[in-house]
């Protein structure tokens, strides 16, 4: 137990105990993709539906900063997994990218993590994950951001998917 963390969600306050396993570490990964994006649902076809107010463009760029980025740390696991990490995060400023196609390429395994569809959307998400950490929200634009709202719920279970079935490949 000294070497596992504990994540408490306010959700739900269920607790999960995170191991060096990467089948747990993954597992707990996905399971707050899904509280994430579960409980955003009715909001997100609501904003789709008809165009967001400001504060709901400003709930809309968090949910796609956050959704990346469970996302990407999903992909450090696996990368510190395969003794990658250190590698890539030597690149220094662009460490996201260079993790992000580092798990489209083939490497030691017979095929890459992610395929060149979900690696595509991720791009677009790690994007937009640059323009939401450096920009003011009021400069925000619904017109920029909408593809990347309609698609997430596609990306997320694409990518859910993916990396259920590199676990299983590994196995």
């Amino acid at each position: 137990m000294n070497q596992a963390r504990r994540l408490i969600t306010l959700r739900s306050m269920e607790t999960f105990c995170v191991s060096h396993n990467l089948e747990l570490l993954i597992a707990a990964e996905l399971k707050q993709l899904d509280l994430l994006m579960g409980a955003r649902q009715q909001f997100i076809k609501r904003s789709l539906a008809k165009n967001p107010t400001t504060e709901g463009l400003d709930a809309l760029a968090a949910l796609l900063h956050s959704a990346y980025t469970a996302m990407e740390r999903i992909m450090v696991h696996i990368a510190k997994n395969d003794g990658l990490y250190a590698e890539i995060r030597a690149k220094s400023f662009m460490w996201h990218a260079t993790l992000l196609n580092r798990m489209a390429q083939p490497g030691n395994r017979l095929s890459s993590i992610i395929s060149k569809e979900l690696h595509g959307y991720l791009n677009e998400y790690l994007g937009f994950r640059h323009v939401f950490r450096h920009a003011y929200l009021h400069e925000l634009k619904w017109s920029k951001m909408q593809p990347l709202v309609q698609n997430l719920e596609h990306a997320v279970r694409l990518f859910g998917y993916e990396i259920n079935t590199y676990l299983q490949r590994e196995n």
